[in-house]
């Protein structure tokens, strides 16, 4: 897992479901630049969380959902990552939902 720079986007959609609609997707872009560095922390232990739980691709079923992540930052390659959404970290679900904000929120 690279490691975050002030001008990595990392981008969170929600896809899959019985009927896959679109406007549910909800896709957030997360700017690093516009994070405090509390919450670039915060990413980064999420993104390495995340990292090092990844596995192959989400198995496939008539009503699953999945997040897809995806790091762009200059310099470095794109990281992508699939999570099948019953697994997906609480963090993945709260970016998703509440976009940056969900840094803010206190740990469990």
């Amino acid at each position: 897992m690279p490691r975050l720079a002030p001008a990595a986007v990392l981008a969170v959609v929600r896809e899959g479901g019985f009927a896959a609609i679109p406007g549910l997707e909800r896709p957030r872009r997360i700017e690093c630049g516009k994070l405090s560095q509390r919450q670039r922390e915060r990413l980064q232990q999420l993104l390495d969380e995340i990292d090092s739980q990844a596995s192959a691709e989400p198995a496939a079923g008539a009503d699953r959902r999945v997040f897809r992540l995806s790091l762009e930052q200059p310099e470095a390659e794109c990281w992508q990552c699939a999570l099948d959404e019953a697994q997906a970290p609480r963090g993945v679900v709260g970016l998703w939902q509440h976009g940056p904000g969900a840094l803010d929120e206190p740990e469990t």
